[in-house]
């Protein structure tokens, strides 16, 4: 078993009981191409003796992830072990975080247990996206329609603002749960505003963070992003390290555009197509695209904005209707390499599409 750890985080012991000793080393790159541990276990065969791995560690939080009024641990604060290469690897978890006198704990789900500083939660994930937000004063406001959409926000009061994305975030997980989640509804979802402007992240546990503190659904922009990271509940299953993180980024992408177009304006989402193809010119080809030769800018250049017009030219060639039933299908299946998903299109659009879509990939 080998286990990799951010080298911002000290180790101080790995206790696996009836392993040999283990090995210890540095690797380069990680998610988010951060130095980090990699812990390796050995054990002999014997499938009968149950087997653990513990890992004691400690460490501050970089910078952007807490602020005077809130302290947050999620997925790009990278403070969890994961299995190399399986950052998105989906696992049931039981999470304890315990807390000064004064203090509160948030996460994605309701506490199993509360007492005395101390909250647990329990649930299933991504492996780096446990959350945990740690702050004196929470403010919160329910959905008053269902699915109850739960909008949670630290350093300042609930503002008008705060209120109106509220309201974008149910009529957006409404249009969702009719389209791309009609196999696999959302039932719930948290909205967290921690206001630390270190970016915009969707989890997979029904959850989304939006860090900006002038974050304006008002905004075309802002909007987008709000569509785009509550789209993640479904498509967050590709790996973040080859070209499957297309699942990820274009379907989040295009589902955001696909809810703009939706809510009327056929002239933002017609500019904002257009504005994604200028920046594909000349840049490789989706399939086989190895994110590791090229600065990050190639890689949302290929992974969100390509994939994005490929997404448009399979809905213009095959109809919307057929168009959403595939997304549907992908999404309940939790679609997680391309080759699934061609596999998926020659089921729903016949193989002379599926044979198209890959030449268009690897185009």
């Amino acid at each position: 078993m080998r286990l990799n750890l951010n080298s911002h985080l000290k180790l101080q012991q790995v206790l696996a009981p009836r392993a040999g000793q283990p090995r210890i080393t540095s690797v380069v790159p990680g998610y988010g191409n951060d130095t980090l541990h990699q812990i390796q276990v050995r054990y002999a065969p014997n499938p009968r003796r149950s087997r653990y791995i513990e890992l004691v560690y400690t460490g501050k939080i970089g910078e952007g992830y807490y602020t005077d009024h809130v302290n947050f641990l999620s997925g790009h604060s990278e403070w969890l072990p994961y299995r190399p290469y399986q950052e998105y690897e989906v696992l049931p978890y039981k999470l304890t975080v315990q807390v000064p006198p004064g203090y509160q704990v948030r996460s994605t789900v309701r506490p199993s247990q509360q007492k005395a500083g101390r909250w647990t939660f329990q649930g299933t994930t991504s492996a780096i996206e446990l959350t945990a937000f740690v702050a004196k004063q929470f403010y919160e406001t329910v959905s008053a329609v269902s699915p109850p959409i739960t909008l949670v926000k630290t350093g300042a009061p609930l503002a008008r603002t705060d209120s109106v994305m509220l309201r974008q975030g149910e009529v957006i997980t409404a249009f969702y749960n009719r389209t791309i989640g009609r196999q696999d509804p959302i039932t719930r979802f948290t909205i967290f505003l921690p206001g630390t402007n270190r970016g915009a992240y969707g989890l997979l546990d029904d959850a989304t963070i939006i860090t900006y503190p002038d974050f304006d659904v008002a905004k075309t922009e802002d909007l987008l992003v709000l569509a785009h990271e509550i789209s993640h509940k479904w498509w967050g299953y590709g790996s973040f390290h080859d070209e499957t993180d297309w699942l990820n980024e274009a379907f989040a992408t295009y589902s955001s555009l696909l809810y703009l177009q939706a809510s009327g304006d056929e002239a933002g989402y017609q500019k904002e197509l257009n504005r994604l193809a200028q920046t594909t010119t000349g840049t490789p080809p989706l399939w086989g695209f190895d994110r590791y030769k090229y600065e990050y800018p190639m890689h949302r250049r290929v992974i969100y904005n390509k994939g994005t017009g490929i997404l448009h030219a399979l809905r213009t060639r095959i109809g919307n209707a057929q168009f959403l039933q595939l997304l549907a299908t992908s999404a309940a299946r939790k679609t997680s390499t391309t080759t699934e998903f061609l596999q998926l299109v020659e089921q729903v659009a016949g193989p002379e599409t599926s044979v198209w879509l890959l030449a268009e990939l690897k185009r």
